[in-house]
């Protein structure tokens, strides 16, 4: 086995030294992080390696051993104690013959592996999701050892939702599988309590004003969570759950996604004197009543396995009424850091999620990064300071809703990747290397355009806000101010005057292009809330806030939509970005535009004939529904106050 006096040379003067054996039936997964080995050595030092299935007898020569082959599993190369994310990496000997092995428990840990090798003995950098962010080193010769590393991620699980695939993968990043400790979450209270197979219990549901309301879908009320029944049903759904996949370490008993729960007498007595938290009413009490009661049933007949819950929205406070939850019960406990521009706010946080290491055995951190936000939202030093300390507490996971904006969010996702997996890195050192490799004779502009964004989201005065902005793009904006903006667009082009080389110009240039939307569009915005019924010059003022929309839309089009990296429904879909967010700026433009014309029918008859686009925001403002106008409303309350500057 390891010989730490070895080294393991893969490639030399354009020639390939080695092999690649994978295991014979590998998984999809497996094959595409040694795809990524072969690319980086050809894109490093030029030749293609080979890749081979294992054989009965071990092969002549070196080979580099990807996964549970036959030589991992007879040497017992893997420490039974590493976790299905971990890894070994070592160079060792076979009957003599030289071996490079990565290797984990799993394909998951195994493509850790990969991950780790290539970016911590071979210097690889992927800085964003798009390929133009690969940093490959260039050498004659790429040899390694002695090595013999084996590691193990800082929290059980770290996974981001919404980054690219590919760049997860390649910045070890959890696939979110069922086998991962403590990883099962997902609003589910739904599928436990399926509407329609119930609906000829309607005691099973919450009362609402005095009346059993059945739910349609996962935004429902939630059910009675001390009907008797509804706990077996709870017990009955576990059991099977585990019973049908018994590789899987955790089962939802997460709510559905609503404050709405259930105030009959039983659970209201429960609930009855909870304090309120951020405007909502708490209902923790009754929800981990029943939690409580199902989790002690699993403990009977399953009880290496865990149960997943929220702690979110209005099941935030930890219950009164439990000493402790037993055992198998994880809290994810959902937070918002991004607030934490206000010290009050991260306090309040932080005394939560002591207060839930008081009841709960284990806790995860449950986090929003970049939300849907169109506007730039960077907060890079809260996203370092913030882990490190979650790390330090011990909470036993780090989940983040991610949603990448690449442009503006891709140094936040990358230091997330690299102290998820290792909470002691240094958060600063992480960012020197993530601009100097990205940007090149660029880094410093680059770094003062990212720093000017962070500085506009930190230095504000008005309260921290959970959710904040989310699926409000009128929030947004009003954070964004001209002059900042404007500071940070001259900043961005003179960091593209100063790339003097071809794949720097185009890296800045990929953000300049993804950053130009946010730079737009809150400028239809200033325009539309400037317009004046009584000005001279009102024709062209109302014209310039359909050209700047134009403007912004034509972008977003352009820029965003059709880059893949986007992938999420918030940026290209139509769920969020186009029939939400984005009906709502143009029904507001098409309201100012509306309120600005009173008494103008001439004009109003003259714009529609001859803008198109202004006679599309006047169309999409009255076809506005009631929930858009109730909206509209609030854009007007409090502008400045709203500004918090």
């Amino acid at each position: 086995m390891p010989d730490r006096n070895n080294q393991f040379t893969i490639a030399r003067d354009g020639n390939a030294c080695a092999v690649i054996v994978v295991p014979r039936t590998p998984e999809p997964r497996l094959l595409d992080a040694v795809a990524d080995i072969v690319h980086v050595i050809e894109r490093m030092a030029g030749p293609t390696l080979p890749v081979l299935t294992e054989g009965i007898q071990p092969g002549d020569g070196a080979e580099i051993h990807i996964g549970r082959t036959n030589f991992v599993e007879k040497s017992r190369f893997l420490p039974e104690s590493l976790p299905v994310n971990g890894y070994r990496v070592a160079v060792c000997a076979e009957n003599g013959q030289p071996r490079l092995v990565i290797a984990g428990p799993t394909t998951l840990g195994t493509t850790h592996g990969v991950a780790g090798f290539l970016t911590d003995d071979l210097g690889v950098l992927w800085g964003m999701a798009d390929p133009l962010f690969e940093d490959i080193p260039v050498r004659r010769e790429v040899t390694v050892g002695p090595l013999d590393r084996t590691e193990r991620p800082t929290f059980g699980f770290r996974t981001l939702l919404g980054p690219d695939l590919t760049w997860a993968r390649r910045n070890r990043v959890d696939d979110g599988n069922r086998t991962l400790p403590y990883y099962g979450h997902s609003h589910n209270m739904h599928a436990i309590m399926p509407p329609d197979q119930y609906r000829d219990h309607p005691e099973y549901f919450a009362m609402r004003g005095g009346k059993r309301i059945i739910p349609d879908g996962h935004f429902g009320p939630q059910p009675c969570m001390t009907h008797p029944d509804v706990i077996r049903i709870g017990v009955e759904a576990a059991r099977k759950y585990f019973d049908e996949n018994p590789t899987h370490r955790t089962f939802s008993l997460c709510p559905n996604d609503t404050k709405e729960f259930c105030e009959c007498p039983n659970c209201a007595a429960l609930d009855a004197g909870m304090p309120m938290h951020r405007g909502n009413k708490i209902y923790s009490d009754s929800y981990f009543y029943w939690v409580e009661a199902v989790a002690k049933e699993i403990l009977k007949s399953h009880p290496d396995k865990h149960l997943g819950t929220y702690g979110y929205w209005a099941t935030v406070l930890p219950p009164r009424r439990k000493e402790k939850l037993p055992p198998n019960v994880v809290v994810f406990l959902t937070v918002d850091s991004s607030q934490y521009f206000d010290p009050e706010y991260e306090a309040n946080d932080f005394n939560l999620l002591h207060e839930w290491r008081k009841v709960a055995h284990l806790v995860a951190y449950y986090d929003y990064y970049a939300l849907g936000w169109f506007m730039p939202r960077v907060y890079h030093e809260i996203a370092g300071r913030t882990i490190k300390r979650i790390a330090d507490i011990g909470v036993v996971g780090f989940h983040c809703e991610a949603y990448t904006h690449w442009a503006h969010n891709g140094a936040q996702f990358y230091l997330a990747s690299r102290l998820g997996w290792d909470s002691s890195l240094d958060p600063a050192k992480l960012l020197d290397e993530w601009y100097a490799r990205m940007f090149g004779e660029a880094a410093a502009q680059m770094r003062a355009f990212y720093e000017c964004l962070e500085r506009c989201w930190m230095e504000v005065k008005r309260p921290g806000r959970w959710f904040q902005g989310f699926d409000w793009i009128f929030d947004q904006f009003d954070f964004w101010p001209a002059d900042a903006r404007q500071e940070a667009w001259d900043l961005l082009e003179n960091a593209y005057a100063a790339a003097k080389t071809e794949i720097t110009r185009r890296r800045v240039d990929y953000v300049r292009r993804g950053h130009r939307t946010a730079y737009l569009m809150p400028v239809s915005y200033e325009r539309a809330v400037a317009l004046k019924a009584d000005s001279p010059t009102l024709e062209n003022d109302i014209r310039l806030v359909g050209a700047a929309y134009d403007e912004a839309i034509n972008r977003y089009r352009r820029d965003i939509k059709t880059d893949p990296t986007y992938g999420h429904h918030y940026y290209i879909g139509t769920t969020y970005a186009e029939e939400r967010n984005f009906l709502w700026w143009q029904a507001f433009l098409g309201d100012a535009i509306e309120k600005a014309l009173a008494g103008r029918p001439e004009l109003r008859e003259k714009l529609v004939a001859e803008d198109t686009t202004v006679a599309e925001l006047l169309r999409v403002r009255s076809e506005a529904d009631a929930e858009t106008l109730r909206r509209l409303g609030w854009v007007y309350r409090d502008l400045e106050a709203r500004r918090g500057r």
